[in-house]
């Protein structure tokens, strides 16, 4: 199988060849041991093979190592132009140092081993033909052939591992940037999902809930304005303080802000109110209550803590049809409880649900690293509680 190099990758070797070509043909020059004529002739053999080498391998580097029909090519016009080149002079065996690796880089590890195999022993043989090998020397001659091609195997297939190596650890060095570039798309899309969820969440449990009152309360004062005009006008008050705040809470929702309940006062403050606009508006009493020593939380956990007493108060208008509310707010040395208990007709917890609310007020306290409880059945009320982490600092006692 083809195996995929770059261009960088391959320039590296083109390199390498012309550095030997050059460094060759400057020894062949300086040995002209069989005459000039013949030393410039195998000169200029050796050095062709560098364009040659250009021209067929060049066009393989997307498909290295793959004995292409160009691979075979180039191996047998080298093999040959070595032969020619060493007959006219012995020096040109140095082109060896040039031609291994070569091989190894056109082709897979066998074919490139049997090319060096074959092109050592048919320099041998080309020694022996121009009659340039005696025969007291061809044991030792036939010896150092041996070596020559063990050496030439060996590290012409090590340069080309190591490089293999090298190439695949860029590409591994690719790939890990590119998953790290997804992986940063993918965060930045869950960033946004997030975020469309907390709007979602703050819309639902601020402006939706603000709208509810509205509409309820437009419907009382259509009954009101003929029977009881001083309570219609109340309540006309009422859907103006209540449209008043939404306007404020998508203010402070679109600049990211502090919900408006909290801008200037404390938790405890903040949830008395909204139990007191709950009992005015619906006629359901609500006992609030505090306990254990009051201390500051984050900021984001007392928004988590007042969207769920408003969701809860919202649900037992919607859904509760309940006579008395009792809502505690617990101060403990380690968190921050809500508790709201309805004397409504409850329901079953683990029948599908078709709302937002519960889901949304779990999904809340749970990336607040809080814990959220509900008890109720059908008839017998529903209690909803929540924890949240709120340490109290150094020197503060609480309950």
């Amino acid at each position: 199988m083809a195996e995929r190099v770059d261009d960088r990758w391959f320039g590296d070797w083109i390199g390498y060849s012309g550095a030997a070509t050059f460094a060759s043909v400057v020894l062949i020059l300086a040995n002209p041991v069989s005459g000039y004529p013949r030393t410039l002739t195998s000169a200029g053999l050796v050095l062709a093979l560098f364009p040659i080498y250009w021209f067929l391998a060049r066009p393989s580097r997307a498909g290295i190592r793959a004995n292409t029909w160009r691979a075979w090519l180039y191996v047998v016009i080298a093999t040959a132009v070595y032969f020619v080149a060493y007959g006219l002079n012995n020096w040109a065996n140095i082109a060896l140092f040039i031609v291994s690796p070569q091989f190894f880089l056109v082709l897979s590890a066998l074919p490139a081993a049997a090319a060096i195999v074959v092109i050592n022993f048919g320099g041998l043989t080309v020694r022996w033909l121009v009659g340039d090998l005696d025969p007291g020397d061809v044991a030792g001659v036939l010896g150092l052939t041996v070596l020559v091609i063990a050496v030439s195997i060996y590290f012409s297939n090590r340069i080309t591992a190591v490089t293999k190596q090298s190439r695949e650890r860029g590409l591994l060095i690719d790939r890990l940037r590119e998953q790290q570039r997804e992986i940063a798309e993918l965060s930045e899309q869950q960033g946004a999902a997030a975020e469309r969820e907390r709007i979602a969440r703050e819309m639902h449990d601020t402006l939706a809930q603000g709208f509810t009152s509205i509409v309820t309360l437009g419907h009382a004062v259509q009954g009101e304005l003929d029977t009881d005009p001083a309570i219609a006008r109340r309540h006309v008050e009422l859907m103006t303080e209540t449209a008043q705040e939404n306007l404020q809470e998508s203010r402070r929702i679109i600049a990211a802000l502090t919900p408006g309940r909290l801008a200037e006062s404390t938790l405890e403050q903040a949830l008395g109110r909204v139990a007191g606009r709950f009992e005015e508006e619906t006629g359901v009493p609500v006992a609030f209550s505090v306990t254990g020593e009051p201390h500051p939380a984050l900021p984001a956990i007392e928004v988590v803590a007042l969207r769920v007493f408003q969701e809860a108060l919202a649900n037992v208008r919607k859904h509760a049809d309940a006579s008395a509310v009792d809502a505690v707010l617990a101060y403990q040395r380690e968190a921050v409880g809500i508790s709201v208990r309805d004397d409504g007709h409850g329901f079953d917890a683990a029948a599908p649900r078709e709302g937002f609310g519960l889901d949304g007020m779990q999904a809340r306290v749970r990336e607040a690293g809080g814990t959220f409880e509900l008890e109720t059945a059908p008839g017998a009320g529903t209690r909803l509680s929540v924890y949240l982490p709120a340490p109290a600092g150094p020197g503060e006692v609480t309950a």
